[in-house]
């Protein structure tokens, strides 16, 4: 069942340090990579997928743009019925870029927010820290480049991601036609 996948993950994830600061508007916020890491590890765990299913609407006004996005979560073992068990989620994003980059940060801010609402991720300062660890000595894992608080060890973020490049980007549009 979904509903308890959800909880299960929920219960895995904890607590996401700010890992960022939007130096512009003075602000500390827990990076995309940092939730999706934590979140992607759980969700393995319970065997829960996301799956972007549906854009709604696209609105562009200059440089911005805002999405209106659809995210099916899936639990991907069957249920007595045989079938897969999946809730879907509505959630807006939004991205600003002069080259752009707008529609893929308005999708990006989407991904991050679908998760965080579902999960019901917390994040907090970097000072509220000790409140969540019982160790407050930072701790890598080489094999995850995540420390003792959860949050990513940008250090070797290249390492991690590889040298993408605009091929990249089309497979992961085909992947889409071919599920569709």
């Amino acid at each position: 069942m979904i509903a308890v996948k959800i909880l299960n993950v929920m219960t895995k994830i904890g607590p996401i340090i700010k890992d960022k600061t939007n130096e512009e508007k003075g602000f500390d916020y827990a990076s995309i990579a940092s939730i999706i890491i934590k979140a992607r590890e759980a969700m393995i765990d319970e065997k829960v997928i996301i799956i972007p299913l549906k854009l709604n609407q696209v609105v562009q006004k200059g440089n911005d743009v805002i999405i209106d996005m659809v995210y099916r979560f899936y639990d991907t073992e069957p249920n007595e019925d045989g079938k897969c068990d999946y809730m879907d989620v509505n959630i807006p994003g939004e991205g600003c870029d002069k080259e752009g980059w707008a529609i893929y940060k308005a999708l990006s801010g989407a991904y991050k927010y679908a998760m965080t609402q579902t999960f019901a991720i917390p994040t907090i300062d970097d000072a509220e820290k000790s409140k969540y660890t019982e160790n407050n000595e930072e701790t890598i894992d080489d094999d995850t480049n995540i420390n003792a608080e959860g949050s990513l060890n940008e250090n070797n973020i290249e390492k991690m991601l590889g040298d993408p490049d605009i091929d990249d980007f089309d497979k992961i549009f085909d992947l889409g036609e071919k599920a569709g």
